[in-house]
């Protein structure tokens, strides 16, 4: 039988374990974003992924991960990456944007505005930053506008009348 101080101990070493794990995901992070830089992106998405294991709620790690794959133009995994980040924080505009810009690159724009959407919904101030993306769907697909408050399943049901 565990005596009190040695459960104690025992949560200390293990929320102890817990900050080294992200320490070390943030020195991924770092040799992966020093690697990036210098075009190394086999090697830097090894460090991402690497960071992604050390700590599996980095959402940095994901993002960049996702960056990576999209500079090597893998965007079905790239949008894997990003999707893994929103499972992470499903408020995080940014990887919404990232990714509508997968999805723009493999041809979804349904899926695309959709994303972009949600981006401007969890932040409204990123309208600026998008609005040429979704004027750019619009353009291509001119059928394709949906009004502001439509709800998820009102544009998916848009989505599916556009294929």
């Amino acid at each position: 039988m565990r005596t009190l101080g040695s459960l104690v101990a025992a949560l200390a070493l293990a929320s102890l374990s817990g900050v080294a794990l992200a320490s070390d995901a943030d020195a991924l992070i770092e040799e992966g974003n020093q690697l990036w830089t210098r075009g190394q992106l086999d090697e830097a998405l090894q460090r991402y992924q690497a960071a992604s294991e050390a700590d599996p709620k980095s959402v940095d790690a994901r993002i960049k991960s996702a960056g990576v794959l999209y500079a090597k133009q893998e965007y079905r995994a790239g949008v894997e990456q990003f999707q893994r980040a929103i499972g992470i924080d499903p408020k995080n505009a940014n990887a919404f944007i990232g990714v509508a810009i997968g999805y723009l690159h493999m041809g979804q724009d349904g899926p695309a505005y959709a994303a972009l959407e949600e981006a401007v919904r969890l932040d409204p101030s990123k309208y600026d930053r998008v609005r040429p993306l979704m004027e750019r769907i619009e353009g291509r697909v001119p059928h394709f506008s949906p009004t502001p408050g439509m709800t998820d399943e009102q544009i998916e049901e848009h989505v599916q009348g556009m294929k």
